[in-house]
């Protein structure tokens, strides 16, 4: 629930990116660093020719080779991606894939169609730093809220390309969200419970996993999660996304879900961050909605 004050207060949740696509949050790495990197290989990889074909495209609408490197990710991440400051686009891989290459290349794969999305101008976004929670700026304390749900939305534009790509068989995505809630049963849901529940929905290739993530929630008395998480994952699931500005719209449909607004007063407003090289970042802000314009009385003749 938001609660309007002078800096617009909001009460959310920071939830766990499985791959996130706004990796300059987890990692910071400067993609001009010197590395070895042979055009024929990525991260050791001999990459089949339709993902090399990615990374020929990527590199060509940025203008800058895709910067790779192996790290140390949080829990539950395998891996990462993100367009620089400078421009550059660049893919990060656990350490403990380097023994796994047919879930390293699954997992690039994966960071490569996001940043396909990224140099093709779909949008990422950010809280304005007006926009202040319960613990200080959004900015800094929930903007993985608003990376969550761009990330369910991404998976669905390229979901096609995630199963040819061999997602589903090589990263098992089904448990980590009932392990969670059956972990957090004692404290209240947030919105992050939400967004893992429409996870489930939309990509657990197993309805007996998605039932037992419900029979979870059911027992924790997260009531708002599923009602949440199913209605996101309805907006996601019967969107016609056919260009970057699409996004936009389903987006904001998402985020009043989890945070809604008194909307006869209030509405979400997205503005273009200007002077970003490469991506298209939206700057989410609170604005209050204006009067309608009165009509005036027609004269009679």
């Amino acid at each position: 629930m938001i609660q309007i004050s002078k800096f617009f207060s909001v009460f959310l949740l920071l939830s766990a990116l499985l791959f996130g696509n706004a990796a300059a949050q987890v990692v910071k790495n400067n993609p001009n660093q010197k590395t070895e990197q042979k055009s024929d290989e990525f991260l050791g990889l001999k990459l089949r020719p339709e993902v090399r074909a990615i990374v020929k495209e990527i590199e060509q609408k940025s203008g800058r080779k895709v910067f790779r490197q192996f790290t140390e990710m949080k829990e539950f991440m395998f891996g990462a991606s993100y367009v620089a400051e400078d421009g550059s686009p660049v893919v990060l891989a656990d350490y403990g894939l380097k023994d796994d290459p047919k879930k390293l290349e699954t997992v690039v794969a994966h960071e490569l169609l996001h940043l396909r999305l990224r140099v093709s101008g779909y949008p990422t976004f950010q809280f304005s730093e007006s926009v202040n929670t319960a613990k200080g700026r959004a900015i800094d304390t929930e903007q993985d809220t608003l990376n969550d749900v761009t990330s369910l939305i991404e998976h669905q534009i390229f979901k096609a390309d995630m199963e040819r790509f061999g997602l589903y068989k090589y990263v098992d995505l089904a448990g980590d969200t009932a392990a969670v809630a059956k972990k957090n049963k004692s404290r209240d849901e947030g919105q992050s419970d939400g967004i893992n529940y429409a996870r489930a929905i939309l990509e657990y290739q197993n309805a007996a996993d998605i039932a037992e993530v419900r029979k979870i929630y059911t027992a924790n008395k997260w009531t708002r999660a599923l009602r949440d998480g199913e209605a996101i994952a309805v907006f996601i699931k019967t969107a016609n996304i056919r260009a970057p500005k699409d996004v936009d719209t389903i987006f904001l449909k998402c985020l009043s879900q989890l945070f809604p607004l008194p909307g006869s007063v209030y509405n979400y407003k997205l503005t273009l961050a200007p002077n970003k090289k490469v991506e298209r970042l939206m700057i989410v802000s609170i604005a209050r909605r204006k009067a309608a314009a009165r009509k005036s009385p027609s004269k009679r003749n």
